[in-house]
């Protein structure tokens, strides 16, 4: 069912409501009336419209004893809607853009005592009595000038004129004529831009307002010379380039092939000339010349022979022209070969190139170490004598070397490990380095067997958890001594531990023993005594009395010292810093304990845990001592 239909039907339902309210009867003669105030029911418009709020009066009755004095009918009410229609919107419109919406209102109003409906647009509305419906409504239109706005209501039409002032800049600019030295540039030029509409543009962060000229400056970008159109804030600028550059014309030259003692100097020439049609600005090697057209120069650059092979004699050139110009130039040298050879404690050989520097690399265990060194120099001379004058650590020797012949010079020196030392000697005027990086080895050890471990660990352990059904106390291990015997067929430890809980700081004593797989531990601090059963393989608790009686704990195994569960530190041509990790390890009751970095000085293993703490460990005289928070000495029985 189309809109229109629903409307008729409204309408019609409205007319009956009326019809029947005037047939109603009269009231009854003689007897009590009551009036009862109605609202008349307001149907809302679209969401764009703006109903007006109509407040219900409170029904009021009110009761009267009538004394007939009459037989005659009241009056009848005829109830009628009565709708009034209105066109609201704008009388004149200024815009700067087209199209546009111009927005408008329909206003329908019901000054009738009766509710009607309005069908707008084919959409009915019902309105009651005083009610008023605004329905908002728009139109497009696509150019300046009087336009009208329309409502059709109940198959009535009205309408509202409407007029469009369109406001817009028209702006032209002047041509751009640019000379250019250098093609692509970016060039900053100015533009003037009339505007000859009505309406004021900006143009570049300039304003110019209608009939005004105003100039602007801009960068462009000219990739070549010519005619071009170029938008500077949307306005085509007609722009022509002409190009006015230099060109040129060069030659290099000098010797192709020499035969030549290193040291010497060669050169090399550059001619240039500006075959252009404007000054060129030259930078040669750092050096500044001004070329006019037609214009040329000459330079030159010389070359020191180091070695033999292929020199390259480059000429730099910026400005207006930007190139590396090169004269090839193939050197035979009669040359010195140089040998540095490191005699002792171990033999190594270098050849360093002139000026440069060969390595190689030494270790030893003790922090000093003496070098023994020297030279050993031949030449390629197959028909002349080649002097020279060698500078050591001695002072210059001079040498004739007729071919086939060699000169040679040792030396001795101390050195400190770890470290660099640089050999070095000059040979008319040309330095060869030989570089002896210097490491220390830690030295291998070999320990076949251990009776005993006496050891004081003050690092601190925190946080231990003691339960036995339910959650026990925290104990913190502050120190722990003791001394590991071994025996053949297991280990027995004993000691003192100092531990701190709620109850405050204690120091007790443990005892220890293992045989085979499985081990005992008894530890009688702060007036009782935990005894633990355990099996080494895996370490497990088996067993727990405390004070004699029976409990299922979880005790820690850290009341122990952990080395005691650890199988015997012993080591067969084992590196000392790999040893000593080994053996730190094994004393970790915690992660802090665990070596972080392990390194040989040359005179013992420094040892830094992740704690931060700072151990040192001797290794010698049938003994192995640690220093530190933890102090330790392994006694070597073989």
């Amino acid at each position: 069912m189309n809109k229109t239909a629903i409307g008729l039907i409204a309408l019609g339902f409205a007319l009956i409501v009326a019809y029947l309210a005037l047939q109603q009867p009269p009231a009854p003669p003689g007897g009590a009336a009551t009036t009862h105030a109605t609202t008349p029911t307001t149907t809302k418009a679209t969401a764009t419209s703006q109903p007006q709020t109509t407040t219900a009066e409170k029904p009021e009755t009110k009761t009267q004893t009538a004394t007939p004095t009459s037989t005659a009918q009241p009056p009848r009410v005829v109830y009628a809607p009565s709708i009034e229609v209105a066109v609201e919107a704008p009388g004149v419109i200024n815009t700067t853009r087209l199209p546009i919406y111009i927005n408008y209102t329909i206003v329908v109003k019901n000054s009738g005592n009766g509710t009607g409906v309005a069908v707008v647009g084919g959409v009915p509305y019902e309105v009651a009595p005083g009610q008023v419906v605004r329905i908002a409504a728009n139109k497009t239109v696509w150019w300046a000038g009087e336009h009208s706005v329309e409502a059709v209501v109940n198959g009535t039409r009205h309408v509202k004129a409407v007029r469009v002032y369109y406001y817009a800049p028209r702006l032209q600019a002047e041509p751009v004529y640019i000379n250019a030295t250098k093609l692509p540039a970016n060039l900053t030029v100015t533009v003037r831009v009339s505007n000859l509409g009505n309406l004021t543009a900006w143009v570049g962060g300039v304003t110019v307002a209608p009939g005004e000229t105003k100039a602007i400056n801009t960068t462009i970008t000219v990739e070549a010379a010519g005619s071009y159109v170029v938008e500077i804030g949307g306005v085509e600028v007609p722009v022509t380039v002409r190009y006015y550059a230099a060109a040129f014309d060069w030659k290099v030259g000098g010797p192709s092939e020499v035969e030549a003692l290193p040291g010497e100097t060669y050169a090399a020439w550059l001619w240039i000339k500006n075959t252009g049609n404007a000054t060129a600005s030259l930078s040669i090697d750092g050096r500044a010349f001004a070329l006019a057209p037609g214009e040329a120069l000459n330079t030159t650059k010389a070359i020191t022979v180091g070695a033999a092979g292929t020199y390259n004699v480059e000429f730099r050139v910026t400005g207006s022209l930007n190139a590396t110009l090169r004269h090839v130039i193939r050197v035979k040298v009669v040359a010195p070969k140089v040998e540095i050879v490191l005699w002792s404690p171990e033999v190594r050989r270098g050849w360093p190139p002139p000026n440069g520097t060969d390595s190689t690399s030494l270790s030893a265990v003790n922090k000093t170490m003496a070098l023994t060194w020297g030279y050993m120099i031949t030449t390629n001379a197959t028909r002349r004598t080649v002097a020279l004058a060698v500078e050591g650590p001695g002072g210059v020797d001079y040498y004739k070397l007729a071919p086939g012949g060699a000169a040679s010079k040792n030396y001795t020196e101390t050195v400190q490990v770890p470290g660099e030392k640089t050999l070095e000697v000059r040979v008319n005027s040309t330095t060869y380095k030989l570089k002896v990086s210097l490491t220390l080895t830690p030295p291998k050890i070999t320990v076949k067997d251990i009776s005993r471990i006496e050891f004081i660990d003050s690092r601190s352990l925190l946080g231990l958890k003691l339960r036995c059904g339910v959650e026990g106390p925290t104990l913190d291990i502050l120190r722990v001594t003791g001394t590991l015997t071994y025996t053949p067929t297991g280990r027995a430890v004993s000691g003192q531990i100092t531990v701190r809980s709620v109850l405050g700081t204690n120091t007790g004593d443990y005892s220890g023993k293992i045989e085979g797989g499985s081990g005992s531990l008894s530890l009688n601090v702060a007036g009782h005594n935990i005894y633990v059963e355990f099996t080494t393989s895996p370490l497990k608790v088996t067993r727990v009395l405390v004070d004699g009686t029976a409990y299922s704990c979880d005790v820690p195994t850290e009341l122990a010292p952990p080395i005691f569960y650890r199988e015997k530190p012993t080591a067969t041509d084992e590196p000392a810093t790999q040893y000593v990790f080994r053996l730190l390890t094994a004393f970790a009751r915690g992660d802090s304990d665990k070596p972080q970095s392990i390194t040989w000085n040359g005179e013992y293993v420094e040892a830094v845990d992740k704690g931060g703490n700072t151990l040192r460990v001797y290794l010698g005289g049938g003994e192995i001592r640690i220093e530190g928070l933890l102090t330790a000495t392994i006694v070597i029985s073989q």
